[in-house]
């Protein structure tokens, strides 16, 4: 990737060159067109590609010495297909002669307008900005850094850069990728090597793995320094929003600040004093990376002192991150949340058009009663109050909330001690179920919640559908087991409990009340199991009739 750099440099070094050649041409009355053949020759023995200048050379002499070129363009790799790698559709540029005499090259203007770039790589993996060295360079052994070391004794000063209407594409037809960057717009009212320079640059951007469309805004100070090749971007100040349906209210704004540092040799870069905002949540943190062109890896943490996942809330949280190989990893993730501790690590997978989630938690001690409170404020919804524990691992695919819900994998396990189940008295059930089986008045509900020592389970979860087989919840003299599922996707649960009274040394009394739990999460519908409790009954019942029966036959006469 570093090769575009030097092929593009090269480009607009050429036409520069052309147009400092022509100027000094005007000044000893030589036409500057007739040097066209001899430029182009250069930058072909140099490049391997051809140089086409299409338009004619037009100068001018006040307030300095300045020229106007047209249409140029740079030919592709052959078997990259027929558009140019490289073109400048104008370029006006002003010089001072003078300072050349002394090494450096004042420019007054410089503006170019219409620049693209074509990237591409094939299905073999070949890329167009690598082509094959010409016979010269291969003799003499031209690098980027032979280029540079030339370059160092000469200065340049930029009075005024414009860049306008600016567009790179790129193509990877091995991994079914591109990225496209339109109206490239930059700007710099002082630009000159070892000097901080103001500088902006505003573009729109879209990619299809993962799926962008955002414009990007940037304003920063601009240090170039050809001895040791850094590059400074201090006060950087970055504005963009992430466009489409899946954002809420169909965008997503993000900005950064911070002072970024590059080593163009190492491909390195360096933020430090990072400050970014996502839709209003701020994060600090530092980040470095290495071989960003190439084989790009980044690393760094984050802090925030509260963020919001939907209606969840996670408050002082501290991550890792890295990203290598289209993989991004959050290791380690630390937070408060509700009261408690959350604890875990998450990574996305990029590589795919659609990025694939993995997620490991540890919440302990959570305050469920201030959980739900902000899951929902239904009045008649079954809650939860107590502290949880809950390990969950899970795994999905999506770019939409519904996709991501609807391809959720995983299992857990849960507890909570010293709580309550709100929205369901399981005591008045079972009073129910007494009444029914010996034929007595129906009992009156006295309060909605069920106290309970422990509640506990584990659950899988398939295709967005939470199911728990393992269900135990003791509360004093009764005990509690149940199954049954949740539907994420269509937010309804299905669920069975067996309320069974006990003893004082833990043995059953009576019969077992089973309750159906069923219906929209907004709307839970109640209920006994009539005919299975009419079963359980009959069975209490004739289970009475058969031990009268037993009594009054005397079994020790009977065989005696």
């Amino acid at each position: 990737m570093s090769k575009v750099l030097r092929i593009l440099f090269t480009f607009i070094g050429a036409v520069i060159l052309l147009g400092l050649v022509s100027l000094i041409g005007l000044v000893v009355f030589v036409n500057p067109n007739d040097l066209k053949p001899q430029i182009s020759q250069a930058v072909t023995k140099f490049t391997g590609r051809q140089l086409q200048l299409g338009g004619d050379i037009q100068w001018s002499i006040f307030p300095w010495l300045g020229l106007q070129l047209n249409d140029a363009k740079l030919t592709n790799t052959p078997g990259f297909g027929d558009s140019p790698f490289a073109q400048i559709r104008k370029l006006d540029i002003q010089v001072r002669l003078l300072p050349l005499l002394h090494k450096q090259l004042e420019i007054g203007k410089l503006q170019i307008n219409g620049l693209t770039l074509n990237l591409s790589k094939n299905a073999k993996g070949q890329v167009n900005w690598e082509g094959p060295l010409t016979t010269s360079q291969k003799n003499t052994g031209h690098s980027q850094n032979n280029l540079s070391d030339n370059l160092k004794p000469i200065g340049f000063i930029v009075t005024g850069l414009n860049i306008r209407n600016g567009h790179i594409i790129y193509r990877d037809q091995q991994k079914n990728k591109y990225f496209e960057i339109t109206e490239f717009q930059l700007k710099s009212a002082h630009l000159a090597i070892n000097k901080t320079s103001p500088f902006s640059i505003q573009f729109n951007l879209q990619a299809n793995s993962p799926n962008i469309n955002a414009t990007v805004k940037l304003y920063s100070n601009i240090l170039l320094s050809t001895n040791k090749n850094h590059l400074a971007l201090n006060q950087l100040n970055l504005n963009s929003f992430l466009k489409g349906p899946n954002y809420p209210k169909g965008g997503l704004p993000l900005s950064l600040k911070g002072n970024i540092d590059i080593d163009l040799n190492k491909q390195d870069i360096i933020v430090d004093q990072l400050i970014a905002f996502i839709n209003q949540i701020k994060l600090t943190g530092r980040v470095i990376g290495q071989h960003f062109l190439n084989d790009p890896f980044f690393s760094g943490t984050l802090n925030s002192q509260q963020i919001k996942a939907g209606k969840l809330t996670f408050q002082k949280i501290q991550l890792g991150f890295q990203f290598k190989n289209n993989l991004f990893t959050l290791n380690p993730i630390t937070a408060q949340f509700y009261q408690g501790l959350y604890q875990g690590n998450a990574s996305i997978n990029l590589s795919t058009k659609i990025p694939f989630i993995t997620v490991q938690s540890q919440f302990k001690q959570i305050n469920t009663s201030s959980l739900f409170q902000d899951l929902t404020n239904i009045s008649h919804q079954i809650q939860l109050s107590g502290l949880a524990s809950l390990n969950l691992n899970i795994s999905t695919q999506g770019d939409t909330a519904d996709t991501f819900i609807r391809n959720l994998n995983g299992q857990g396990h849960f507890n909570l001690d010293q709580g309550a189940l709100k929205g369901i008295n399981l005591s008045y059930w079972i009073a129910l179920g007494k009444a029914l089986l010996k034929h007595q008045t129906t009992p009156k509900n006295m309060g909605s919640d069920t106290p309970f020592n422990k509640f506990n389970g584990s659950f899988t979860i398939n295709q967005g559908i939470v199911s728990n087989n393992d269900l135990v919840i003791s509360s004093g003299r009764l005990r509690v087991n149940g199954k049954g599922t949740l539907n994420l996707p269509l937010q309804e649960i299905h669920y069975e409990l067996q309320a069974q009274p006990i003893l004082a040394d833990g043995s059953p009394e009576g019969i077992a009340i089973p309750i159906r739990i069923s219906g929209p999460l907004q709307h839970v519908s109640i209920s006994p199991i009539l005919d299975q409790l009419s079963v359980d009954i009959i069975k209490e019942k004739l289970k009475g009739k058969l031990d009268d029966t037993l009594k009054k036959l005397d079994l020790k006469k009977l065989f005696h």
